[in-house]
């Protein structure tokens, strides 16, 4: 049975006309991307954090201060998490997308809950707005609830959380302390149930570059870290440029969500990003999403305010309206004081 979402159906039922035209080409007519060549992400190693030598250590956390106000986005290598841990994860996630797509939408599929398998986009207005991939959402809550099914899923998931999660303790703890926030957002992160993994499968690029991989935009968390294959896609917007960042076979990309930029009163970027459908191929990836609960009050401490406070809970909802009524999420911009 065919794994694939019903994507063309879909896509003329919500524009009422067929795909773009076909291309083979890497041209996007939506925007211009620039490569990496002399304007590279930088590439933080972060065991000089733990290797006991105070001079590296402080250039390690000066690196990664400076990459979260200037870019949003930096790399990270040398981050102690086994190699096997990754070759598993990506075996098992193929597992799930090659699953029929019947089943995948099937409520309870392998344990999980009813929304967290997720394709297309049924609130798109405009082509520009239509992201040609699938995923799998899963909350740290909903690990235990997987199925084993006969195979690994479960145990390896919770390998990878947990390994993903130790490494975004050491960099929110390193990123906290340079601004005016209070750690308790970050005491551990491995128990804030509402944080998430999301397993993307992005489909190749069969037709014309005005649909999008994943549409622009900035991500909601604290911190978001992403593991991907070697097919690349992955774009952020710097000084109105798209930037393609290079895959890395011994790197995580961090990058810096809307939440840590109202908790560091905008010192720290949260960035507009997007991913390119590759040409003739499938890509995969991995992104671990930090997130407060949905209770969690969200104020910077010192003074002048640049936001005013909200909840986790009024931040998605805003952003679940305006994705609705604009096609956007909007944003901080919606909190400013």
């Amino acid at each position: 049975m065919a794994s694939q979402p019903p994507f063309q159906t879909n896509f003329c039922s919500i524009f009422g006309s067929s795909f773009p035209k076909s291309t083979s080409d890497n041209s996007y007519t939506n925007t211009s991307t620039i490569q990496t060549a002399g304007l590279k992400l930088p590439v933080i190693d972060l065991s000089h954090l733990t290797s006991g030598e105070e001079v590296k250590r402080k250039r390690c956390v000066k690196q990664m201060v400076a990459a979260a106000k200037e870019w949003g986005f930096f790399q990270i290598v040398n981050h102690g998490i086994p190699r096997k841990v990754f070759e598993m994860m990506l075996v098992e996630e193929k597992k799930l997308f090659d699953r029929p797509f019947s089943s995948k939408v099937r409520e309870s599929f392998s344990g999980l809950s009813k929304n967290s398998y997720r394709w297309g986009n049924p609130n798109a207005s405009s082509p520009a707005q239509y992201s040609f991939s699938e995923a799998f959402h899963i909350t740290l809550s909903e690990i235990p609830k997987l199925s084993e099914d006969g195979n690994n899923l479960r145990t390896t998931v919770e390998t990878y959380a947990q390994e993903i999660a130790r490494v975004a303790q050491l960099i929110c703890e390193v990123l906290v302390k340079q601004v005016n926030v209070n750690s308790k957002y970050f005491e551990n992160i491995y128990e804030l149930k509402n944080s998430f993994l999301r397993l993307n499968k992005y489909h190749p690029r069969v037709f014309g570059s005005e649909v999008f991989g994943l549409v622009p935009h900035t991500d909601t968390s604290f911190l978001t870290i992403l593991f991907q294959d070697q097919i690349g896609g992955l774009e952020l917007k710097k000084n109105e440029q798209w930037i393609s960042v290079k895959p890395c076979s011994e790197a995580l990309t961090v990058n810096v969500g809307d939440m840590f930029q109202a908790l560091s009163n905008g010192v720290y970027q949260s960035v507009r990003h997007r991913v390119i459908s590759p040409v003739n191929m499938e890509r995969l990836s991995i992104a671990f999403f930090v997130c407060p609960n949905l209770e969690t009050e969200i104020e910077y401490f010192g003074y002048p305010k640049k936001y005013r406070r909200f909840s986790f809970r009024e931040y998605k909802e805003q952003s679940e309206r305006d994705v609705k009524e604009t096609g956007d999420k909007v944003g901080l911009s919606r909190f400013l004081i």
